[in-house]
């Protein structure tokens, strides 16, 4: 009888995020053989909006199971012991694909992506320490008390030993499984019947939040800094918002525009105009403080942009030689990288050509590949 694996994908939402791209990219890669060695079930939450998943559980006839599941938090915690409780000995291995690795479970597959909270959380002050305590917790949960674990870079397992000081046989049981780029191929989707596609020249381009970890605020300074340098029309193209920046990040903004717009926050913008956002800048810049693998990379491969490149965490390790690094906390540094990027026009081609070597290094295909290995190890057929 074929050994059952649940797949935890109650974490996906609605909402375009990496956590859920994961999920459903490993779900759609899976190889056609794997399927006659195991019964795959895939555990959603009930009435989860997500075409993309629900596409690909179609394609893939995967046997669903539907629960009402928190993503995060202790709730979750309380809606998973349920949840073990009703459906026990219905499966043989459970594979959680977040960080959010069941506290209550013992011996299933837990997976993590990052443990940036430990150094930058968007908290409010009063709920910041019982926020990352909680998120600590569940985290050395997993390290402790599942079969295996998946660390999307070797940057996130030496982060995971070092910080959590793992001992050899902690140690060996993390995996490096890097993630892939194929969902780029079909992320686009078709020009919408009214679209409009911003009329931008002559930019940088970043895709990003206001997330303290996403330093936005040294890439507004930075950029400020290299306009006093540039020429006027070289622009800074954000898809984004401004909402939540605070009042000395707009004071920036306003230096930088006070002689004509060169700064420009999208908003939330379609699959397909942000792939013409890609394919009309000049390069993309990824000034993060902190990434467990970092997929912004890999879509300027993708689009064959020049990646001026933050030299932190992980960002190397994926990026290699095909990037113009930076130091991410030095606004100066970040802002020589942008000059010596339009001083030096064979930059351009010497990183695109390198990009494009590099991105052959990963895909979804063998992520899911490396990862049913995991579950031969575990299960054996």
């Amino acid at each position: 009888m074929r050994k059952r694996i649940l797949i935890d994908a109650t974490t996906i939402v609605e909402k375009k995020d990496g956590l859920s791209q994961y999920i459903i990219s490993f779900l759609d890669h899976l190889p056609e053989e794997s399927f006659e060695l195991f019964d795959f079930l895939v555990l959603v939450n009930k009435g989860v909006v997500r075409q993309e998943l629900w596409d690909v559980i179609k394609k893939r006839n995967f046997t669903v199971i539907e629960a009402a599941i928190a993503p995060i938090g202790p709730k979750r915690e309380w809606d998973m012991f349920w949840f073990f409780k009703q459906h026990k000995g219905k499966f043989d291995l459970f594979h959680s694909t977040s960080n959010q690795y069941p506290l209550c479970l013992k011996k299933g597959i837990a997976t993590v992506h990052d443990i940036t909270f430990k150094k930058y959380l968007d908290s409010k002050w009063w709920t910041f320490n019982i926020a990352k305590r909680f998120l600590n917790l569940v985290i050395k949960n997993a390290l402790y008390r599942s079969s295996a674990v998946i660390a999307v870079s070797a940057y996130t397992k030496q982060d995971l030993v070092n910080t959590y000081r793992l001992n050899n046989k902690l140690s060996d049981k993390i995996s490096v499984i890097y993630e892939g780029w194929e969902h780029l191929e079909t992320n686009a989707g078709e020009k919408q019947e009214g679209e409009v596609i911003p009329d931008f020249k002559n930019y940088l381009f970043y895709v990003g939040t206001t997330r303290l970890h996403k330093n936005m605020k040294n890439l507004l300074r930075a950029f400020n800094l290299a306009c006093k340098k540039l020429p006027p029309e070289i622009k800074l193209v954000i898809s984004g918002n401004e909402t939540y920046l605070d009042e000395p990040d707009k004071a920036v903004i306003n230096e930088i525009n006070k002689n004509g717009q060169r700064i420009f926050f999208t908003g939330f913008v379609s699959g397909y105009v942000l792939e013409q956002l890609f394919k009309n800048s000049d390069a993309f810049i990824f000034p993060s403080l902190s990434e467990g693998f970092g997929i912004p990379v890999l879509e300027a491969y993708y689009f064959n942009k020049p990646l001026l490149c933050s030299n932190t965490t992980s960002l190397p390790e994926i990026a290699g030689d095909a990037a113009l690094y930076f130091n991410p906390a030095s606004q100066d540094d970040i802002a020589n990288a942008i000059l010596q990027f339009y001083d030096d026009p064979s930059i351009k081609e010497i990183l695109v050509e390198k990009g494009q070597s590099r991105i052959v290094l990963f895909s979804w295909k063998k992520t899911a590949e490396e990862i049913v290995q995991l579950y031969k190890k575990l299960l054996p057929v």
